[in-house]
């Protein structure tokens, strides 16, 4: 079942990882992200888009809050160019951007 908003916890980690490793598969990197952003405080969010495998986390800190996502494929360009997120995971239509320039993007953006 996709997630709509779930709490990124430990415990939703751990049962991701179950999952994941039962099918050949190691630790993605919205999960490494999220367990930066937990190190360091953060509460995050996930909501995995209905008909792709993007990944979208919100994470938040106090009354601030900034949406990433993290996707496999190009977004729509006018959705990016609009900042339909405050910041892309993957190649883009503007450039590539990787989980740790996005660790980078929120620590100086959400403090």
């Amino acid at each position: 079942m996709k997630a709509t908003g779930n709490k990124v916890t430990i415990q939703f980690i751990n049962s991701r990882m179950e999952i994941l490793e039962s099918k050949g598969y190691g630790k993605t990197k919205w999960i490494e992200f999220c367990e930066k952003m937990n190190e360091n405080g953060f509460s995050c969010y996930l909501y995995e888009a209905k008909r792709t495998l993007s990944k979208y986390i919100t994470v938040k800190n106090g009354n601030k809050e900034l949406k990433v996502r993290f996707s496999n494929h190009k977004p729509i360009k006018s959705r990016e160019l609009n900042n339909d997120c405050d910041f892309f995971v993957g190649v883009t239509n503007t450039g590539v951007r990787t989980t740790e320039d996005a660790i980078e993007f929120i620590m100086e953006n959400i403090r």
